[in-house]
């Protein structure tokens, strides 16, 4: 009897401490912003004497131009993001699971960047991708012409920094694929070798296969990641050159605190909820249907 009461008394202090900060700095949140996208609080006027006005906001949202841009620029970057991380993650996942001299150190270059501040990475990558000072442009040069304006230019900004991001967050879908390689029998490769299977065929039909659960899982985190773009742009662009990489986390910050229209900005941040939630639940359907055929 004493045991049950140790082991339920623990329980609760594990768990009780998890569901207020949970509440506090998660749902409190999310439930208050949904309640504020139906109300008129588009000024600094006291929550008190706002008044609901249904889905106005979200019809001034989806009727605006510069909503729909920064829905747009969005999508380019997640796009970008998702295809950079999976493919460089993947290849690297499968390169590092091979042994060669300083493989450590080489892990440690991708490490490092998943642990340090966007904001300050962001200011190491405005000084490597100045046009005119930075070194890689220096390269550039060095073969007669001038080089990409990487950050400041409208077409090139928005990709650039989606790569850079994908960079910065590419050791945790590395760490997944090297988790994902490590369950696969040694047996596998043993056979394959013995009947004479080329490197790449033993990647084709072996590694491959395997890593398809945890390749979907990576897709799915990476895609809703993309999303959140927010520190990213305002560490290397700040949105611009004009509104050339605002994206919509970036005009939801703006809207609410910059012009306080917490109403509009809340409105954004559900309609953008949905969007992940729709992306994700039809990555889910072809996953499902893919396991079942």
């Amino acid at each position: 009897m004493a045991k049950k009461k140790t082991a339920k008394t623990a329980f609760f202090h594990y768990t009780i401490p998890f569901v207020l900060i949970f509440g506090a700095f998660k749902l409190y949140p999310m439930l208050y912003g949904f309640i504020l996208s139906f109300l008129d609080r588009n000024s600094i006027k006291k929550l008190s004497s706002t008044t609901f006005v249904g889905l106005k906001n979200y019809i001034n949202v989806l009727s605006s131009q510069t909503f729909w841009s920064s829905f747009l620029h969005t999508l380019i970057f997640s796009f970008v993001y998702t295809l950079f991380i999976m493919v460089l993650g993947t290849v690297l996942g499968i390169l590092f699971n091979k042994k060669f001299k300083g493989r450590t150190v080489v892990r440690t270059m991708f490490y490092l960047p998943y642990v340090t501040n966007m904001i300050a990475v962001g200011i190491v990558f405005k000084y490597l991708l100045n046009p005119t000072r930075g070194p890689v442009n220096a390269i550039f040069r060095l073969f007669g012409t001038s080089g990409p304006k990487w950050l400041s230019s409208p077409t090139m900004a928005l990709p650039t920094a989606a790569m850079i991001a994908a960079y910065v967050a590419l050791a945790f879908n590395i760490i997944t694929v090297l988790a994902a390689l490590q369950d696969i029998p040694q047996d596998y490769f043993e056979v394959a070798r013995l009947e004479g299977a080329t490197y790449w065929q033993t990647i084709k039909h072996i590694i491959l296969p395997v890593l398809v659960p945890t390749l979907f899982t990576l897709l799915t985190i990476n895609v809703i990641n993309s999303f959140k773009s927010y520190t990213t742009i305002v560490g290397l662009t700040g949105g611009g050159p004009g509104k050339a990489s605002r994206t919509l986390s970036y005009q939801i910050y703006e809207d609410a605190f910059s012009f306080s229209k917490f109403s509009i900005a809340s409105a954004e941040g559900v309609i953008s909820m949905i969007t992940v939630i729709v992306v994700h639940r039809i990555l889910t359907i072809v996953r499902r249907r893919r396991e079942s055929a």
